[in-house]
């Protein structure tokens, strides 16, 4: 291949063009790639029209309201997939050398169950040594103030229940107002099992209020 003719892949946001085309590709419709991509359905169409003018082919045919791929946009969404391949495996071969991903889970608790919480961070940081996390204290209107803005991952309450030993009145909570993040989902987890010594003492409680 010509310098010339490679020329045309190297244009400034062809790979972007080409990941838009495969998802429309893909799914068939150019809506439903945009909420796919998190684009506007605008941006999705504007990016194939200059995909199709780089490389000088007609990528689809409007039949209605379908959109069919052309033969040259079948052997495009072909080299797609290859390229998409090409790129995890680079992806696998780069991953020895890059610094572990930093995690970050913010945890809140009322003065009661401080103990216990600074246990769960302790055992849970010292299984997962990426994650670094924090602990808020603050009083029940305080953290219930919190607690429904979703500004922490993960709530810890304490519990005034007769009969219920004292290093067990708690209960973990996580708020519907936040999105649910892995590693917080992984600290709700390994919170409310007994295979640790550091937790098993803990309340199999888990609470979502409205």
């Amino acid at each position: 291949m010509s310098r010339g003719q490679l020329r045309r892949y190297f244009r400034p946001g062809l790979l972007q063009q080409l990941l838009v085309f495969n998802a429309v590709a893909s799914l068939g419709s150019v809506t439903r790639a945009a909420e796919e991509l998190h684009l506007a359905q605008p941006t999705v169409s504007v990016q194939l029209k200059k995909l199709a003018v780089a490389l000088d082919v007609v990528l689809f045919e409007t039949h209605g309201r379908c959109l069919r791929l052309t033969a040259a946009g079948i052997a495009l969404r072909e080299s797609c997939a290859e390229i998409i391949g090409c790129l995890g495996r680079a992806e696998l071969r780069l991953a020895p050398w890059r610094a572990p991903a930093t995690e970050h889970l913010m945890l809140a608790a009322e003065p009661e169950a401080r103990a216990v919480a600074s246990r769960l961070i302790a055992a849970f940081c010292s299984r997962h040594p990426c994650v670094q996390a924090s602990l808020h204290i603050a009083g029940r209107d305080a953290l219930l103030a919190r607690f429904a803005s979703g500004v922490d991952d993960v709530y810890v309450f304490a519990l005034d229940v007769d009969g219920l030993p004292g290093d067990r009145r708690w209960s973990i909570a996580h708020s519907k107002r936040r999105d649910l993040a892995e590693t917080a989902a992984q600290f709700l987890r390994e919170a409310l099992v007994d295979d640790s010594p550091m937790i098993e003492t803990a309340s199999r409680e888990v609470v979502h209020p409205g």
